[in-house]
C-alpha cells in the first residue's frame, strides 16, 4: 500500500471520528435535542437504586458547594456512590464522611478514589499537559473499574478530565453516561474555564444566576442550589 493511500485512509478515519464526536456532543448533535427537552421539563435523567453516581470533587469552595448540592440528592435513588477526589485534597475526604453520615440511612457502600490533580494552583502551563495525562489515565482506570451511570460535578479542572472520560463510551456507542455540571454560585456574569469547556460536553448545564442564560442558552437556571 502506497504512502498516499495510507494518508487517505487515515484522513477518512479521522473525518469519521470527528463527525461521530460532533454528533454525540450534547451541544451539537442528537443529545442537544435532549438538553432542549430537559430545559422545557420534557426529559429527565432517570435514576434507579442500582445506578452508580460518580461525584467529582474539586477543593475549597467547590467542595463546600458540592456538599450542599448532595444534601438535595436522594441517596436511595443512587445506592452506589463513587467520589473522585484530588490526591492532595484532604478537606474533601472529611466532607465526604460528613455527608455520608447525614444521608446514608441504609448503610450502603460508597467508594472514594483519588486522582492526580490535572493542574495544581500556580503550576506552570508548560508542565500542565503531563499532569492532565496522569489524571486522565487514572480517571479512565477508575471508570473502567466502577462503570458509573451518572457524573455530577461542579469544577475545577479534574471534572473536565472526568467528563471527557465519560464521553468515550458514548463516542464508541457502548454506553451513554449523562453528565450534570453545576456552575459555581460565584459565577454571576461569566462562566469559569471549566464551565466554558463543559458547556459543550454536559447533558445538563446548570447555572445559579439568571443573567447567564441569555449568554449561554443551553444553560438551565436553578436558583438557591447552594
Amino acid at each position: 500500500m502506497s504512502l498516499l493511500s495510507c494518508i487517505g485512509i487515515a484522513a477518512c478515519l479521522t473525518a469519521i471520528l470527528l463527525l461521530r464526536i460532533y454528533f454525540v456532543l450534547p451541544a451539537f448533535g442528537r443529545d442537544s435535542k435532549y438538553a432542549s427537552k430537559r430545559r422545557k421539563g420534557k426529559a429527565t435523567v432517570r435514576a434507579s437504586a442500582d445506578m452508580t453516581l460518580c461525584v467529582v470533587l474539586g477543593s475549597g469552595g467547590h467542595t463546600a458547594e458540592m456538599m450542599r448540592l448532595l444534601q438535595g440528592v436522594e441517596f436511595d435513588r443512587y445506592m452506589q456512590r463513587l467520589y473522585v477526589v484530588g490526591d492532595s485534597d484532604a478537606l474533601s475526604l472529611d466532607q465526604i464522611g460528613i455527608v455520608e453520615r447525614w444521608g446514608n440511612t441504609h448503610n450502603e457502600e460508597y467508594f472514594v478514589e483519588r486522582v492526580p490533580r490535572s493542574r495544581e494552583v500556580g503550576q506552570p502551563w508548560l508542565t500542565a499537559p503531563l499532569s492532565v495525562a496522569r489524571c486522565l489515565v487514572r480517571t479512565a482506570s477508575i471508570f473502567l473499574d466502577y462503570r458509573p451511570d451518572v457524573v455530577l460535578c461542579n469544577g475545577p479542572g479534574n471534572c473536565v478530565v472526568a467528563c471527557v472520560v465519560a464521553l468515550v463510551p458514548r463516542i464508541l456507542g457502548l454506553k451513554r453516561i449523562p453528565i450534570i455540571y453545576v456552575e459555581s454560585f460565584a459565577r454571576v456574569r461569566t462562566l469559569s474555564l471549566s464551565g466554558k469547556i463543559l458547556y459543550l460536553l454536559a447533558d445538563r448545564f446548570i447555572v445559579q444566576w439568571p443573567g447567564l442564560v441569555s449568554t449561554y442558552p443551553r444553560a438551565e437556571y436553578i436558583p438557591h442550589l447552594v
